[in-house]
C-alpha cells in the first residue's frame, strides 16, 4: 500500500465519537505491526497532522485544523454553496450539508443546523454515516465510475440499521442506476427509523457531479410531503452548480418552492 493511502486510513480512524486512539488500537484496526503503527504514526505527529496525547495515545493535529481553513476560505464549493445553503436552511427550518466522498466515507464541506424545535443534528453527516443508508452516500456512489464504484462496494459492510437498509450489493446497484437516471436520492428510515435523508446532485462547469446538496429531516415531517422536499434539495443543488458555472437549459430556475405548499403531485 502506498504511503499517502496508509496517512489517509490512519487520519480517518479520528471521528467525533473516536476522537483519541492508541498505538495499539490503530496497529490492530490497519492491520500493522505495532512497531510500524508507532514509526507511523510519531511520524505524523512530527508533521502536525496528529498531536501525541500521551504515551502511545494520538489525536488529530493543528495541521489539521490549518488546512480545513484553508480549504474552506479557498474552495470555490464552499464558496458557492455556502449561501444558498444558509438560505435554505433558514427558509425551511431543516439541516442541510453539503457532502464529498472521502474514500469510503462522507465528509461534510459545509453545513447548517434545523432551526426548528425539532430537527435533526448537522453530525448526522460524518465518517461515520453509513454510505448505503443515506441519501447523500447512495447519491455519490451513484455518479462514481463504474470501476471505483466496484472498488468503493467491494469494501463496503452493507449492515442492516432498519428493515429498510439496502444490504444486498446487486439490489444496491440497482438503486444507484435508479437513482443517476432520476437526479436525485432519498432514503426514508433506513439508518433511523426516524430520519428521512434527501440528496441532489452538485456539479461542475463541465457538468459532473463533485458533491452532494443533502437535507435531513424528521421522518414525521419529511412523510407529509416527501415531494416538495426533494424539490427545495434538487433546485437548491442547481442553484450551486449555476454559481460553479453549470448550466442545464431543461432546468428553470424559478423561487425555492416553500415545505408548507405542496405541489400538485403531492395533493394529488
Amino acid at each position: 500500500m502506498k504511503a499517502a493511502e496508509r496517512i489517509g486510513q490512519v487520519l480517518g480512524l479520528f471521528t467525533v465519537t473516536a476522537p483519541e486512539r492508541g498505538t495499539g488500537e490503530i496497529a490492530a484496526l490497519l492491520g500493522l505491526a505495532n512497531s510500524s503503527a508507532h514509526e507511523l504514526l510519531n511520524g505524523l505527529a512530527q508533521t502536525g497532522l496528529l498531536q501525541k496525547q500521551a504515551p502511545g495515545r494520538f489525536r488529530l493535529g493543528p495541521m489539521v485544523a490549518a488546512l480545513a481553513q484553508v480549504l474552506a476560505n479557498t474552495d470555490g464549493l464552499v464558496e458557492a454553496a455556502r449561501p444558498i445553503i444558509a438560505r435554505t436552511a433558514e427558509d425551511h427550518g431543516e439541516t442541510v450539508h453539503v457532502v464529498e466522498l472521502a474514500g469510503a466515507g462522507l465528509a461534510a464541506l459545509s453545513s447548517q443546523p434545523s432551526t426548528r424545535p425539532v430537527g435533526v443534528s448537522r453530525d448526522v453527516i460524518s465518517s461515520e454515516t453509513p454510505l448505503h443508508a443515506v441519501a447523500a452516500g447512495k447519491l455519490l456512489l451513484a455518479h462514481l465510475p463504474t470501476a471505483e464504484l466496484l472498488r468503493v462496494l467491494d469494501s463496503l459492510e452493507l449492515t442492516a440499521f432498519t428493515d429498510e437498509t439496502v444490504t444486498a450489493r446487486s439490489t444496491l446497484r440497482n438503486r444507484l442506476t435508479e437513482i443517476r437516471e432520476a437526479g436525485f436520492a432519498e432514503a426514508v428510515g433506513e439508518w433511523h427509523p426516524d430520519l428521512a435523508t434527501c440528496a441532489a446532485p452538485i456539479r461542475s462547469h463541465a457538468g459532473v457531479c463533485i458533491a452532494a446538496l443533502s437535507m435531513s429531516v424528521p421522518l414525521s415531517r419529511y412523510m407529509l410531503q416527501p415531494r416538495a422536499y426533494r424539490a427545495i434539495a434538487v433546485q437548491a443543488a442547481d442553484r450551486i452548480s449555476a454559481r460553479l458555472g453549470w448550466r442545464d437549459a431543461s432546468k428553470p430556475t424559478g423561487t425555492l418552492p416553500a415545505t408548507g405548499a405542496k405541489t400538485s403531485e403531492d395533493v394529488a
